[in-house]
């Protein structure tokens, strides 16, 4: 079996989801081969894999602009081709779950159909930060469960999330950030930590920092993936409107630390404690048998 995976990630959390299902796929024998959506160049017929995998953060309840774009340009199939779809958020809500409506529609127009969904709560780039003991935690269960998920994808156990009512209207609303993004990103400044080492110039995955004139300019074609805010390393970008949300720097997701407390510990408290509970017993449930 022949599977590809087609993913964007913003500042690292998708990919080390993808790279999770593709160290289990190997195990298992599976050839896999990896696209990058932000590379310029997509070289590969549809037809040449039995599986086709779509992964991307979400971005206000939708797939990120960058991800939709790519779809539209794939050809339509001759021969209906499955589809499986990988996401991330920092966040367990339900309203999550509409993110992939708009690319479910672009897939079946190119005759790809839908038949296995994941949602995997990763740390947050914005909004605020998550503690590393959460990242850890978080990280953990999502490698207890990818091999299981990985089975139902090759066993052809369909698996769906369940959309929320009115949820293609929803989603078409929140779609405002593609819009948004262009323009919050025009506002985007560096200050006087920026030492011009040109990390966010290399890493902008839409190509929108430039310098002109000896300074960082921002563009508009920003789709607000906080690549550049993540990981300046003197945290220098100021990220427009968004500022107070900013989130700067890499988590940790190796280490247990006891004594880090936890500074959100009720933001969406029910919300996290069903998801690790539900992807604890799905282990369980699979250990069991």
């Amino acid at each position: 079996m022949k599977i590809l995976i087609c993913y964007f990630s913003g500042t690292g959390n998708t990919k080390k989801i993808v790279d999770k299902y593709k160290e289990e796929f190997e195990k298992l024998s599976i050839e896999i081969t990896i696209h990058k959506i932000e590379e310029p160049f997509f070289n590969y017929n549809l037809d040449d894999f039995d599986l086709f995998g779509l992964a991307y953060p979400i971005h206000a309840f939708n797939a990120p602009s960058i991800v939709l774009n790519f779809l539209k340009t794939l050809p339509k199939q001759e021969n209906k081709k499955r589809v499986f779809i990988l996401k991330t958020s920092g966040e367990p809500l339900s309203l999550n779950n509409i993110s992939s409506l708009k690319a479910i529609k672009i897939l079946r127009k190119k005759n790809c159909y839908l038949t296995n969904e994941y949602h995997y709560v990763m740390p947050y780039n914005i909004i605020f930060r998550h503690s590393d003991n959460m990242a850890f935690k978080m990280w953990d269960t999502a490698q207890n469960i990818i091999p299981i998920d990985c089975l139902e994808i090759l066993n052809n156990k369909k698996a769906k999330l369940k959309h929320v009512f009115l949820g293609s209207f929803i989603a078409w609303i929140f779609r405002i950030e593609f819009w948004g993004g262009r323009f919050n990103g025009k506002k985007y400044k560096v200050n006087e930590k920026c030492i011009k080492c040109q990390r966010c110039i290399n890493f902008c995955p839409t190509h929108n920092i430039k310098i002109e004139n000896g300074k960082i300019c921002f563009g508009r074609n920003c789709i607000m993936c906080m690549r550049c805010s993540f990981f300046c390393p003197t945290n220098a970008i100021k990220i427009g409107l968004f500022d107070k949300w900013k989130v700067n720097g890499p988590y940790n997701f190796n280490n247990y630390n006891e004594d880090e407390k936890e500074s959100h510990n009720k933001y969406c408290k029910k919300s996290y404690q069903k998801y690790f509970s539900r992807c604890e017993k799905k282990f369980e449930d699979i250990n069991k048998k």
